[in-house]
């Protein structure tokens, strides 16, 4: 008897609302029957549907972790994450220019805005983690990307009209980053809802890539439209991301899949019950702290004496510079797409630590390479080791925290990294004056190397709980 064809299309469409009646219900379509999981979530939810060589075709091709995207809400998730930060390369590019030359500011306008960007995240980072994990996560972003799109939308208007000065600037970019710490925890947090645990590297990396992708993109594009269209252009681009984004997070399954808000207490108290948490959980302190120590040893030689360390070593200017940090930029993309097509397999703990010292050791070696070629290739593979790492980092705190303090936990995990920085910063100025490039990226190398061997030897004291698969 001939087997009836279904087409591949109506096939995703029972698939997609398969997916999300699960999720609606709080059970992912393949731990209904506590199997592990084996093939693609689309074969899982239509098993006993009859197979077309179409779908069996797309079950080769599709890489396993990135058939993640056939579950309805992490898609809609992730198109309005690619979306969103495709707009935040042509804010950069505006804002950039429009203090610098559009409004005359000069570099001394650009520092300004550079150190107020950080005011927010320095005063209210952990406070904005505690009412992220009060409220309904998924109108926390839908507000969130609104109150943005209605700040840039006011900008262009006030460049449009000729209103708009540096200070002015200032203040829109600050209102922005301060909208944003309330986004970004929330989505970390929320994220784990709609992700089978088993899938949160991938999908972490796969975010990780959508935004390195446009890193690589955007700055050149929008560079273009800023000559063709101007600032009022770019900037109203910006604007329709972030309502794009919010309409795509309104669809997100409510529900079970969103915590209820929790009893209020006051805010000071919560946030200090947060802090309690870290310090007494294994897995989310080992990560703040290794968070916080790879940014000390990491930021300010790379902002600072990368330059430098051209100059004098290889006599390089603007183009072997460019040419290192464009190889950092595709290891990272490289390792982020790979990571996100593979399944889960080692523990997440064991790559953070190993990735750091590794991360280390390849500083190091970049600290005396003698060639351009051999900077190039340490700095393409520090990118791919800095991905599975960055994915690992996220996923740990997605997997082993609670859900009712993972907003406070991401938030001053992303406090932590914002505090260190201008210390590593001013620390890498100051040695500048007494030591060389090649000695500062050397130290910076073996500092690494001793957040991941402390870290390690952390983690093999107690930290059992976080040893949760990851990418391999």
């Amino acid at each position: 008897m001939a087997v009836p064809r279904v087409p591949y299309r109506e096939l995703r469409s029972r698939a997609g609302r398969e997916t999300s009646r699960a999720v609606r219900e709080g059970v992912h379509p393949r731990r209904r029957t506590g199997e592990r999981p084996t093939g693609c979530i689309v074969s899982e939810v239509l098993r006993g549907l009859p197979t077309t060589t179409l779908a069996r075709l797309m079950d080769r091709l599709v890489p396993p972790g990135w058939r993640v995207l056939a579950l309805t809400d992490f898609r809609r998730l992730w198109l309005a994450h690619a979306g969103s930060v495709i707009g935040d390369g042509f804010h950069g590019i505006a804002l950039t220019w429009l203090v610098f030359q559009t409004l005359g500011g000069g570099a001394e306008a650009l520092a300004v805005l550079g150190i107020a960007y950080l005011i927010p995240t320095l005063a209210l980072g952990i406070l904005s983690g505690t009412i992220v994990d009060r409220l309904d996560r998924r109108r926390v972003m839908v507000a969130s990307d609104l109150v943005r799109a209605a700040l840039v939308a006011v900008l262009a208007l006030l460049v449009a009209t000729g209103r708009a000065s540096v200070p002015v600037v200032i203040a829109v970019g600050i209102a922005l980053v301060l909208a944003g710490l309330f986004f970004y925890p929330a989505r970390d947090a929320v994220l784990p809802e709609y992700v089978p645990k088993d899938e949160l590297v991938p999908a972490n990396a796969l975010m990780q890539a959508t935004w390195q992708g446009s890193q690589l993109l955007t700055p050149a594009l929008g560079g273009v439209l800023f000559v063709a269209i101007g600032p009022v252009g770019l900037l109203s681009i910006d604007a329709a991301s972030f309502v794009w984004s919010a309409l795509l997070i309104s669809r997100l399954t409510p529900g079970p899949a969103i915590p209820a808000p929790a009893p209020r207490r006051p805010l000071l108290q919560e946030a200090a019950d947060g802090l309690r948490f870290i310090a007494g959980h294994g897995p989310s302190r080992l990560v703040v702290v290794t968070g916080a120590g790879n940014q000390l040893f990491a930021s300010g030689p790379f902002r600072v004496m990368i330059p430098a360390w051209v100059t004098v070593v290889l006599g390089g200017g603007a183009v072997e510079y460019g040419t290192i940090m464009s190889a950092l930029a595709a290891g990272l993309l490289s390792a982020n797409l790979a990571v996100s097509a593979i399944r889960a397999r080692l523990p997440l703990i064991r790559l953070i630590v190993l990735g750091v010292f590794f991360d280390g050791l390849i500083v190091l070696l970049f600290a005396y390479a003698p060639t351009l070629l051999l900077a190039s290739l340490a700095f393409f593979v520090l990118g791919l080791s800095n991905a599975v790492v960055n994915a690992s980092l996220t996923a740990l705190l997605q997997t082993t925290v609670p859900s009712d303090m993972r907003g406070r936990t991401f938030a001053t995990f992303t406090t932590s990294i914002n505090i260190t920085t201008p210390v590593s910063l001013a620390a890498t100025g100051a040695l500048a004056a007494v030591a060389g490039p090649v000695l500062l990226m050397a130290i910076s190398g073996l500092g690494l190397m001793g957040v991941g061997a402390v870290a390690f030897a952390a983690s093999l004291r107690g930290s059992g709980s976080a040893n949760s698969p990851a990418a391999a």
